[in-house]
């Protein structure tokens, strides 16, 4: 039986890469193409890959939904006129000149081959020749990955191992395969980057190691302009190491090469780029939801006009922008904006920095964008895939949305990093090999609201969050590996790895235990936070939760998930003309007895329009921008489109919901309607889901509806306001005050 064990062991320890890749290639493919394939929706980022690759989108432009087949572009009368011209041709590179293009255009001429062999039209694009070009790639950086190292008991490597795949191979990264965003790549690059790494700390390194690192970190920066400079700390590390561990300077070469190609696309990346991401930054970040004097004191200490207070809020791909600003003569003074400008800005502003950086966290809990649909076809628009989404799910849970759960996982892989590493590298070596990496989070983590404002913030974040990821992977690889080993560090390493648990878990754990408890209080008297009973619905009593009090009127928020409706049968998103509007102060109404409905008070309720309506508003000026997270979600309502409506029974909108997350109450639950549309949108609506987050979704869809009332006049006539024991109400006319 040992034997056996030992050969077993051993043959682990062989074929561990092996292994692991074919299990991540499993893993990934299942994904993304077992059943309806999952990808990601274009958010307007396709057109300039799709221009430098030969491809266009044919006869319609897709919005809110996954498409997986394009138009390629085929001038030539000869095949292989087609496929040069293809691989080589310089159209689209000068607007952008990523490393993204090259696997994109290779994609494209074998989809030119998938259609001859399968008699498939010959200008047919596949996005999942792509998605399956990467699933090899990145299988195989896992399988290097996992190779590089190995715990002390099998039982931890295997743990280690199995963990490290249900991150890597989680929806939230592997569903950019299947698209044509740069963050494949990107992330791809980063996984081979972390093998080499830990291959060059672990091992003695060769100059082929060299050369390695060298491609790796290279590819990581030419993959995203953005994470540039990271890349090129990436390849002094690396190049570093190889060099101080075997002592020859031929190692330079790959290094200086690397860095040598980085600095010169750094050089040409198109000055479109900078206009555009620094408008967002001053416009949708400096000036964000902030008021019109401190934006004119904002925008005087950059060196810009006080008139163009008007403009924050906007980003620059807002219908009608350019040409307001061309009209009043705005334009160039709006466009001036250097990067130089916005670090010091913020330099000499940190009172506004640190709004920024606390507003940065809340965007680092999820990690696929919440505004990217994952499945196309007959599936509704905006339809999410929860496809080996298990990390995803946790690390939303997670306090990520922090800035204490963001420092947490680098402070502890540090003080790891510090017991583990501190016999092996020379002080100062670990001291530069820590500030590097502190130094690259740092970048991830400031640098896009910095230089680009919240504009596709979710993307955005995505570099701070795979290195966050991988950074975590590696503190339970070794507080692990070292538990029970007889130095301190077997006692301290497993210590601090059972912190950063705890610094992870307790405070999740701890809101649920508020929200349980908050609903288990009793009350004395009807005030916010206290529940009723109120109506029925399919002959059930409807359970109320009391959240907000103007004197004698009470603002109720339904508390039941049995209703489920669409919001408008005829697919539309204004909520003044919907057949929900229609049945809640209709058809609803019916469960409600004569004294209940004596308690109902009509509301002067703000309609918040979607865009196509603007020309109805009765207020505002500005076009109401999404976000997911619900403590922000109602920046800008003051002064978005909107009018004045009279009803009876509402829905909850962004300004209720927004209100209450903020109070800590917990706005989660089964996905239940908001009254509020998605703006850009004449079809889709917002909603709230089980997760507290706010998305967005078809209006003929059905969803949970929660109604929103107001009463007055009510006397309590049994209950205890708990949720289990709610208030009953009956209605007394002569009563003015509550008791």
């Amino acid at each position: 039986m040992e034997h056996w064990t030992s050969r077993l062991e051993a043959g682990y320890q062989r074929y561990c890469g092996l292994l692991f890749g074919a299990l991540a290639l499993v893993m990934v493919a299942c994904v993304l193409f077992v059943g309806q394939d999952v990808g990601l929706s274009n958010n307007g980022d396709f057109v300039r890959t799709m221009a430098a690759s030969s491809l266009r989108f044919g006869n319609q432009l897709p919005s809110h939904t996954y498409v997986d087949t394009f138009q390629i572009v085929l001038p030539h009368p000869s095949a292989w006129q087609n496929v040069l011209s293809i691989l080589f041709g310089g159209d689209g590179l000068a607007n952008y000149p990523s490393l993204h293009v090259l696997p994109v255009r290779v994609s494209v001429v074998l989809s030119l081959v998938v259609n001859k062999l399968a008699g498939l039209p010959m200008d047919t694009y596949h996005l999942e020749v792509l998605g399956g070009m990467y699933t090899l790639l990145y299988a195989a950086g896992i399988g290097l990955l996992l190779s590089q190292f190995r715990l002390r008991r099998l039982w931890q490597d295997l743990l280690v191992k199995l963990a490290a795949l249900v991150v890597l191979c989680d929806i939230g990264y592997v569903a950019y395969f299947n698209s044509l965003y740069g963050e494949a790549l990107e992330h791809i690059a980063l996984v081979y980057c972390a093998a080499m790494l830990v291959r060059v700390l672990t091992r003695q390194p060769t100059v082929w190691d060299g050369v390695w690192c060298a491609l790796a970190a290279a590819s990581y920066g030419w993959a995203k302009f953005f994470n540039i400079p990271v890349a090129i700390l990436l390849v002094l590390v690396l190049e570093g190491i190889v060099l101080v561990r075997l002592g020859r300077r031929r190692v330079l070469a790959a290094g200086g090469a690397a860095l040598a190609l980085l600095l010169g696309v750094w050089a040409i990346v198109p000055g479109w780029m900078d206009v555009e991401t620094n408008y967002n930054a001053v416009f949708y970040g400096i000036v964000r939801d902030v008021d019109e004097d401190t934006a004119k004191e904002y925008l005087s200490d950059l060196g810009l006009p006080e008139e163009l207070s008007d403009y924050r809020d906007t980003n620059y791909y807002l219908g009608g922008l350019l040409e307001s600003l061309e009209a009043r003569g705005l334009r160039d003074a709006a466009e001036s904006v250097t990067k130089l400008d916005l670090v010091r800005f913020y330099l000499t502003h940190p009172g506004r920095l640190w709004e920024q950086m606390q507003l940065t966290a809340l965007h680092c809990g999820m990690i696929r964008p919440y505004y990217l649909a994952n499945y196309g076809g007959d599936q509704p628009l905006m339809s999410y895939s929860q496809r080996m989404s298990l990390w995803s799910t946790a690390r939303d849970a997670l306090p990520f949305d922090t800035l204490a759960g963001n420092l947490a996982v680098p402070a502890a892989f540090t003080a790891l990093a510090v017991l583990v590493w501190r016999r092996r590298l020379k002080p100062a070596h670990l001291a530069l090999l820590l500030l590097a990496l502190w130094g690259a989070l740092g970048y991830c983590y400031g640098l896009p609201v910095m230089l680009n404002g919240e504009g596709d913030f979710a993307k955005h974040m995505f570099a701070f969050l795979e290195l966050l990821d991988l950074l975590l992977l590696a503190c339970l690889a070794l507080a692990l590996d070292r538990a029970g080993r007889g130095r301190p560090e077997g006692v301290l390493c497993p210590a601090v790895g059972g912190a950063l648990a705890l610094a992870l878990l307790l405070p999740p754990a701890w809101d649920q235990a508020a929200s349980l408890w908050q609903a288990g209080q009793a009350h004395s008297q009807l005030q916010p936070g206290s529940y009723v009973t109120l109506g029925n619905y399919g002959g059930q009593p409807l359970t109320w939760l009391v959240v907000g009090q103007e004197e004698d009127r009470f603002t109720l928020l339904c508390q039941d998930e049995a209703i489920s409706l669409p919001f408008d049968e005829d697919g539309g998103n204004d909520w003044l003309g919907s057949t929900l509007r229609t049945w809640l102060n209709d058809g609803f109404l019916d469960g409600f007895s004569p004294d209940h409905l004596a308690l109902l008070q009509a509301q002067d309720n703000t309609v918040l329009l979607p865009d196509h309506l603007r020309g109805q508003a009765q207020e505002g000026h500005l076009d109401f921008a999404c976000t997911h997270i619900a403590v922000l979600a109602d920046r800008g309502y003051d002064r978005a489109y909107r009018r004045q409506a009279q009803d009876t029974v509402t829905l909850p909108d962004i300004d209720l919901i927004a209100t209450l997350a903020r109070a800590g109450q917990d706005i989660s639950g089964a996905s239940y309607w908001l009254e509020t549309p998605y703006c850009p949108s004449d079809a889709l609506v917002r909603y709230a889901a089980r997760d507290g987050h706010l998305y967005f979704g078809p209006a003929q869809v059905a969803r949970v509806v929660r109604p929103v009332v107001q009463i007055t006049g009510a006397e309590l006539s049994g209950g205890n306001g708990s949720r289990a024991h709610p208030f009953l109400l009956s209605w007394a006319p002569a009563v003015f005050r509550l008791s």
